[in-house]
């Protein structure tokens, strides 16, 4: 589930994030604008001149980040790239066009890594830092760094720090995605060959084979990235416009129910075809959804729609239905138990649980204490025991049905919006 924050408060909150992530050169996702996601690349470096400083001695402007000769530079949004070679004082500059008019500029590159008009997403390196005095490339730079620099859709140039830090309601945050487990709870940042995997919602698995899988959303568009590859993350043809998805393993295979455009799609990895689910030609309509399988086989899915929850299963020809009791609702996720199914679902801030043999909710917590949430993700342990892993202020929380639902926070973990948990002799989360 994505949720609306702001700017500013991420930018604080994934200071810790940043710095795990500054050992691939890559620094913290801060934030996401308009529909392309927009995000801070340099939060792990000191700003050696800022925005104010470069307007009052008559500069155009632009911030610039001390970092050492060679550093990566991730694109800070997807967009196209153009090279300009010797670009005055700017010396060798990098402009990415954004999808959405904004241009972004590296200046003072030691080298270009791309052509151009290569296509890129957010995240990749566009080429390396530069700036030593008199090296070629550095233009009038004396001394290593980078200088940052933001145009908009006009023409005129920006802050690039203000624009991410203004307030837009209900734009997806796009953040790097990280992998900790119970043994340890130390996150890792989930790559391949030290790119980092973003994304603004996520739904992991494990399949048949033992195979960490983690179905990411960015941009709208669909992505796979599996743990037998080094995690190399793969664009999943035939899905754009994607605001929510939840993956299930079935059999060898993957099965994955997406919402696109307000509609609910199922697609398997046998061919990746999305097929609209509905009943008698009415789509299933939905904001946000939980999927399971059941003892028997069935697929069910859990969706949100106007604060309402229903269920569609597979082996009712997707005809959905409300589940009684429930509104208010924001967040579900749905587990199987025996031949059963359990819904924990956020409801005014609170968690609530429910079977399917009479979806009475029970508020859950411990000691007359409620668990509060934003969003949540729930496992069933190999002895049966339940957890459920929520999220509250950007940190991550877990209570376990076998301690009283006693809910404790995951170290570790700050500046989370979202949070996929799976069983896979331990337990293993992914966070972004």
């Amino acid at each position: 589930m994505v949720q609306e924050i702001s700017r500013r408060s991420l930018l604080r909150a994934t200071a810790t994030i940043g710095v795990l992530g500054a050992g691939v050169g890559i620094g913290t996702a801060s934030t996401a604008h308009a529909a392309t996601g927009f995000y801070n690349p340099f939060t792990g470096y000191p700003i050696s001149d800022g925005w104010a400083e470069h307007i009052a001695r008559g500069s155009l402007g632009g911030i610039d980040y001390a970092m050492p000769v060679g550093t990566r530079l991730p694109a800070a949004g997807g967009g196209v790239v153009t090279n300009t070679p010797y670009n005055g004082t700017g010396g060798h500059t990098v402009t990415i066009r954004h999808d959405n008019g904004y241009r972004t500029q590296y200046m003072h590159l030691s080298q270009f890594l791309l052509g151009d008009g290569t296509r890129v997403g957010m995240g990749d390196v566009v080429g390396l830092s530069g700036g030593a005095a008199g090296a070629p490339g550095s233009g009038s730079s004396t001394g290593p760094h980078l200088h940052w620099h933001m145009i908009d859709p006009n023409g005129a140039r920006i802050n690039p720090l203000a624009f991410l830090e203004s307030d837009i309601p209900g734009v997806p945050v796009v953040a790097p995605v990280y992998e900790t487990g119970n043994h340890n709870w130390q996150p890792m940042l989930v790559g391949h060959n030290g790119q980092a995997l973003y994304a603004s919602t996520i739904s992991a698995v494990v399949r048949a084979d033992g195979t960490k899988i983690i179905y990411s959303v960015r941009d709208g568009r669909l992505y796979e990235a599996a743990s037998n590859t080094g995690w190399r993350n793969l664009q999943v043809p035939n899905h754009d416009q994607v605001s929510a998805v939840s993956a299930v393993a079935q059999g060898d295979g993957i099965v994955v129910y997406t919402v696109r455009g307000g509609a609910v799609y199922e697609a398997g990895n046998h061919n990746w075809q999305p097929m609209l689910v509905g009943h008698n030609g009415q789509p299933l309509y939905a904001t946000t959804i939980s999927a399971v399988v059941r003892a028997d086989g069935t697929n069910i899915i859990y969706s949100v729609r106007d604060g309402r929850l229903h269920e569609a299963a597979s082996n009712a020809g997707w005809r959905n239905l409300a589940v009684p009791n429930h509104d208010q609702v924001s967040a579900v996720s749905a587990v199987a138990q025996g031949d059963g199914i359990i819904v924990y679902t956020v409801r005014g801030g609170a968690v609530y649980e429910a079977g399917n043999h009479n979806w009475q909710p029970m508020l859950v917590g411990y000691d007359g204490q409620p668990l509060y949430a934003s969003t949540l993700n729930t496992i069933v342990r190999a002895d049966g025991t339940k957890i459920i892993y929520s999220v509250r202020d950007g940190r991550v929380y877990e209570a376990a049905s076998n301690t009283g639902w006693r809910n404790l926070q995951v170290p570790n973990l700050n500046g989370v919006t979202t949070v996929a948990a799976i069983q896979t002799g331990g337990t293993v989360l992914y966070t972004c």
